[in-house]
């Protein structure tokens, strides 16, 4: 009797995450890189959706139309109120800045950016107060190479990860879990399954934890975490998906890869994001029939189907999408 109602339970918890955006008053908020505007150079923007059918483009990142950077890989803090991304002058290396939605400001945060050497792919907390990136060569670090570093911005310091850096392999992509517990991360580290692999680092244990039958002999990349880390959407080319690259979604508690019927194609997907509560993924496709080589796709797991997105995409390349979702209030 017990067992059968916290099935019930459980069940009614699902079916109340999966209610429709406009039943809870959320809607969902895509910070994205496009050429749209600057044809050599991309910027951030923002797109606001009510997780049905109807979006818009709400904004960007102020950066000059003149100035010659690259912005690209952006990450949005869960209240929407935070964009961390990579901003890359020309000839220079690559650097994290913020953008305050609210103040519709920069911050550059030169105590994140010590290092002379490139700084890219940051990931932010849902609470916006933790940002993980990747480096290159940074001081410190075992060899050189990519190396996965975290920073405190509330108390204005690295945190210190234990047995994480000390591979002379690249350690790239960083996600950090909205709850901030896990971080995961691809890397070519030579006890891998395959050419590139996920790994995944628990702060709680201090320790990486093994995740079975999550990787291939192939590729798996790009790493997207839900709130409490259970969830991993990735990218891979290993062998039964339809094609090219496909975004795949993994459940560590269930120990299997979760169906995401009509999300790919024959052609290349990848970037996955995930939401925080593992509802919607925004991702980047190369398929044919879209507005540009590259378009930024939003797939509903409880419909099973992508949502049209009116305004999204442009005929310049839309990639590297970064979705939450945004109560009322936030």
């Amino acid at each position: 009797m017990k067992r059968t109602l916290f099935c019930i339970a459980l069940a009614v918890t699902a079916a109340c995450a999966f209610l429709p955006a406009q039943e809870t008053g959320s809607k969902l908020l895509l910070a994205f890189s496009s050429y749209r505007e600057r044809p050599k150079h991309p910027n951030i923007f923002f797109y606001e959706h009510d997780g049905v059918g109807t979006g818009k483009i709400v904004g960007s990142v102020a950066t000059p139309r003149a100035m010659a950077s690259a912005d690209s890989h952006p990450t949005l803090s869960q209240d929407g109120k935070s964009c961390a991304f990579t901003f890359e002058l020309e000839n220079n290396t690559g650097r994290i800045q913020f953008w305050d939605l609210k103040e519709q400001k920069l911050d550059v945060l030169a105590a994140v950016n010590t290092s002379p050497n490139a700084q890219m792919s940051p990931s932010l907390t849902g609470d916006g107060k933790l940002v993980a990136f990747a480096a290159w060569n940074r001081a410190g670090a075992v060899g050189q190479g990519w190396h996965v570093y975290l920073y405190d911005l509330a108390g204005k310091k690295f945190v210190d990860l234990p047995d994480l850096n000390h591979s002379l392999a690249d350690d790239r992509m960083p996600s950090l879990s909205g709850d901030g517990r896990f971080l995961a991360f691809a890397s070519n580290r030579k006890d891998g399954a395959g050419l590139t692999d996920l790994y995944l680092y628990d702060r709680q244990a201090g320790k990486l934890v093994a995740v079975p039958e999550l990787n291939s002999k192939h590729m798996d990349a790009q790493p997207s975490l839900s709130a409490d880390g259970n969830l991993i959407a990735f990218v891979s080319d290993r062998p039964g998906g339809q094609g090219g690259r496909d975004i795949h979604l993994f459940d560590r508690a269930a120990g299997k890869l979760l169906p995401l019927p009509g999300l790919n194609t024959p052609s290349h997907e990848h970037s996955p994001s995930l939401t925080a509560d593992g509802r919607f993924i925004a991702f980047v496709s190369e398929r044919l029939g879209g507005d540009g080589e590259r378009d930024v796709y939003l797939y509903d797991r409880a419909a099973q189907k992508l949502l049209p997105t009116p305004g999204l995409n442009s005929k310049a390349d839309d990639f590297d999408p970064s979705l939450i979702v945004v109560k009322p209030g936030e």
